[in-house]
């Protein structure tokens, strides 16, 4: 196979796992880092959008952990060219969840490391990943974004106000979201937002590395 020919930038595939590393996989961590730096100091009209953006990084960071979860479980065909396909969906997320959690209930974290067939060298991210509460939590958010961009609402304001997420289905289904602006739920995003992409970019540095 000709990996150039369906990678972009006409990388190879090594090139192109470095770069989905490094750019891809931390880009939602590095906005949400940013956001937090700044969202409890501006003015607080701002709260809303700001924490809208926050959910849209934790959901991008989710569905790539969850890319990369699938590429390397499912090596039916290579890495990168599966990391090229859209981002999972739902779904996807919620097949990852269910396989984290059966991990957990018989305390072997490694087990996810095995499924994903790379060394220990992960084995912290995998039993952090085990011990994250909330996993299944995000589904209801990705089926928001899963369509593309919802639209965001804002009822009431300050730590007391309500963030409205709301989408709809090729079919017209109607999907909503609603979480709160407190102080604790922001921080909380941005925390998964970090810990998806730390995790992401373990597992496929371990790839990686154990390709030599």
């Amino acid at each position: 196979m000709n990996d150039r020919s369906i990678l972009p930038g006409n990388l190879n595939e090594t090139e192109f796992l470095h770069a989905y590393a490094a750019t891809a996989l931390r880009k939602p961590q590095v906005v949400a880092d940013n956001v937090l730096t700044g969202i409890f100091l501006t003015d607080a009209t701002y709260r809303g959008a700001l924490t809208a953006l926050l959910v849209q990084e934790a959901v991008e960071a989710a569905r790539r952990l969850a890319a990369v979860w699938g590429a390397l479980s499912d090596r039916s065909m290579p890495v990168a060219r599966r990391l090229v396909d859209p981002l999972p969906g739902a779904e996807a997320w919620l097949h990852f969840a269910d396989a984290v959690a059966e991990a957990a209930r018989a305390e072997h974290p490694a087990a996810l490391l095995r499924a994903m067939a790379i060394d220990d060298s992960a084995l912290q991210s995998a039993q952090e990943l085990c011990a994250f509460d909330g996993l299944a939590r995000f589904e209801v958010p990705l089926r928001v974004y899963e369509p593309g961009p919802p639209v965001v609402a804002v009822l009431g304001g300050g730590p007391s106000g309500t963030l409205l997420l709301t989408n709809s289905t090729p079919a017209g289904e109607n999907l909503v979201t609603r979480m709160t602006l407190a102080d604790e739920q922001i921080v909380a995003l941005g925390d998964a937002a970090g810990d998806f992409a730390t995790w992401a970019a373990d597992f496929l540095g371990a790839y990686i590395e154990g390709r030599g």
